[in-house]
């Protein structure tokens, strides 16, 4: 008797979860078919036997194509190519696109009545599509399926094939062109598509706020009380429906959502300055303009440390420190972008008494040479970092807490970091 191996214990299990599979399928097509008598079952059953299967389906699969840009969602009656975007298509862009999702959920177009088969690779085991299993000839699945080697070999083949473009890329006068003009009077016509995984993406992020800890997160805020988990707000979200009551005949994942996409708000910020004053007459705005602005996060970070203070420092409880320092410290962005943008040369009024540090940083506009020389050969960016790491270590002092230089060493970089790839936005 030979050995059972890791690989066949494997098998096994995509043999059940393809078996299941069809089952499911078979027992549901059973109950919908009336008047059944037993030589339409006995076919029917016959039809749904795994081998029968593969063989039937794998000849229909050149009915679909994996893709990540559909036509249909400009038009459903658009007859044009739907495209598949690879990660190294795009990688490395400096803008959001499919190429920036690590794992893409892929969608299919083509015969509506075919999405079973697509249904089937993407069934999974251990993380694993059994149609990426296919593309890289995996050994367990060849071992799960009921056929000689030379028939395996023509359905992974077939079913492969899915993620190849069928015919030559073509458009559709029901799709959106756009032409770019060119020298002498010539022009780019473009094609946009639907980003329809990259929609997907989006779509499950922003489910997220309806999970349970969620609900939670939001519950835990109204009242006042402290919660490990954070929770992610979409505000001016817009829901928009394709497909109407056929969502399935614009693509796979569009039937998934049930037809629903979300909008989100595509506006630069509104920066709210009514009510910003300068700080005159403060030496630091550390002390109080600033502090009185954070001072519900600052109380929040404080009871954190106060809680966790006995227990052994860990991954969760540092990144949740991170993360309440990380919204100080935004905080401390807006603020100072608020106080820049008010007109420059305040900080020339007698009484301005903030430090030449703070001067430099919140009134970069100020018309005068010689002040813009000295500040430009000052090292007021260092300064800045040491005054928030002091302030933040004193704020959060208490009888049962003591910081010092490592924890005022933690708080500047947090704040060189984010201030390391805003510089050529916010002047700080």
């Amino acid at each position: 008797m030979e050995p059972i191996t890791d690989v066949m214990v494997e098998a096994t299990a995509l043999r059940e979860i393809m078996e299941k599979f069809l089952y499911e399928r078979l027992e549901d097509k059973l109950k919908k078919i009336k008047d059944l008598d037993e030589e339409k079952e006995t076919a029917l059953r016959k039809e749904y036997q795994l081998e029968v299967w593969l063989d039937t389906k794998s000849k229909r699969v050149k009915e679909l194509t994996l893709i990540t840009h559909a036509i249909k969602y400009q038009n459903p009656d658009a007859r044009g190519s739907s495209l598949y975007a690879s990660r190294d298509d795009n990688q490395g862009a400096c803008y959001v696109s499919t190429a920036n999702i690590k794992k893409p959920v892929h969608d299919v177009d083509g015969n509506a009545a075919a999405l079973d088969i697509f249904k089937f690779l993407q069934l999974k085991h251990q993380e694993e599509t059994l149609l990426s299993r296919m593309i890289r000839n995996d050994v367990a699945l060849r071992l799960s399926l009921p056929a000689p080697e030379e028939k395996k070999d023509r359905w992974l083949q077939l079913f492969c094939a899915i993620k190849e473009m069928k015919g030559r890329v073509t458009s559709d006068t029901l799709a959106k062109q756009i032409y770019f003009p060119l020298a002498d009077g010539k022009y780019h016509i473009l094609a946009p598509l639907y980003p329809t995984s990259l929609v997907h993406e989006v779509y499950l992020q922003v489910k997220k706020r309806y999970a349970d800890v969620t609900q939670e997160a939001r519950k835990a805020r109204r009242e006042g009380n402290y919660h490990p988990h954070g929770y992610r707000d979409y505000p001016d979200l817009v829901v928009q429906n394709f497909g109407g009551s056929q969502p399935q005949n614009i693509s796979q994942l569009n039937s998934e959502r049930r037809g629903q996409a979300y909008l989100l708000p595509s506006l630069p910020p509104s920066w709210n300055s009514n009510g910003v004053r300068a700080p005159l007459g403060e030496e630091s705005v550390f002390i109080k303009s600033f502090a009185r602005k954070v001072k519900r996060l600052t109380n929040e970070l404080k009871n954190f440390l106060i809680k966790v203070e006995t227990l052994n420092s860990n991954s969760e409880i540092r990144k949740i420190r991170s993360d309440l320092v990380g919204k100080i410290i935004d905080e401390l962005l807006v603020y100072s972008s608020e106080i820049q943008n008010l007109p420059p040369g305040w900080t020339a009024k007698p009484e301005c008494l903030l430090n030449p540090a703070q001067k430099f940083w919140l009134d970069p506009e100020r018309d005068d040479d010689v002040w813009q020389q000295e500040r430009e050969i000052t090292d007021w960016q260092n300064r800045i970092g040491h005054e928030f790491a002091n302030w933040l270590n004193a704020t959060l002092q208490t009888d049962r807490l003591r910081f010092g230089d490592a924890e005022r060493l933690e708080w500047k970089k947090l704040l060189q970091k984010e201030l390391a790839w805003l510089t050529p936005e916010i002047d700080l």
